[in-house]
């Protein structure tokens, strides 16, 4: 399997329904506060990666001193959940272990956004932006949770979560680029969405 054909698994056919997990892990293991503070990130930290390709959708909006047309969404999902899921794992089997399983799923999360993100689907400071993004806000729900007690869950229950996140890796790939289109199309009033900033040159792929 090729790195561009990794890429796909970064993206809310697979990392959202794994986000989902996470909240309900951290809700049937009584701590419904956090599991609410988690879904509140996640609604947060989409809005702004939303936001971001809104505005060069709509209006061709970027960062062009940083060469930034938009935030990664792939790198963003990749960098918030698996961070935070791997801490959880860990706290299973030893909750001396929640940081270093954080820190795996960093390092893990980074090469994933620097190697198959970057150059497939976004240039390489749009992939760094996105696993900013993503890891800054994982980072910091994980140090909440220091003051919060989970509970261990039921092995059958982790089991069938995995089971559900495995399940999306094998289904059809789908993204919100379409529904960001009309977004912006509609808020905007452009013909078409903007798809390629006016100074960023083609990116020749088949070399790489």
């Amino acid at each position: 399997m090729r790195l561009a054909d990794i890429t796909q698994y970064g993206g809310i056919t697979v990392m959202l329904p794994a986000a989902v997990v996470i909240g309900a892990w951290l809700w049937f293991s009584r701590s419904r506060q956090s599991a609410l503070l988690w879904g509140a990130l996640l609604l947060f930290v989409y809005a702004i990666v939303g936001a971001s390709k809104i505005l060069f959708k709509g209006w061709g909006i970027g960062l062009e001193s940083l060469n930034i047309a938009v935030i990664s969404g792939h790198a963003t999902n990749t960098s918030l959940v698996l961070p935070v899921a791997m801490s959880l794992l860990a706290r299973q089997i030893n909750p001396r272990l929640r940081w270093p399983g954080a820190g795996l799923g960093l390092l893990i999360a980074w090469w994933f956004s620097i190697n198959c993100v970057a150059p497939y689907i976004h240039p390489l400071q749009e992939a760094i932006a996105g696993a900013l993004l993503g890891s800054v806000a994982a980072c910091g729900f994980l140090y909440y949770l220091e003051n919060t007690e989970i509970k261990k869950i039921p092995h059958a229950v982790l089991v069938i979560g995995l089971v559900l996140i495995a399940l999306n890796t094998t289904t059809k790939k789908y993204t919100a680029e379409h529904v960001l289109n009309r977004i912006a199309v509609s808020i905007s009033g452009a013909e078409t969405a903007f798809k390629r900033p006016e100074w960023r040159a083609p990116v020749d792929t088949t070399k790489l």
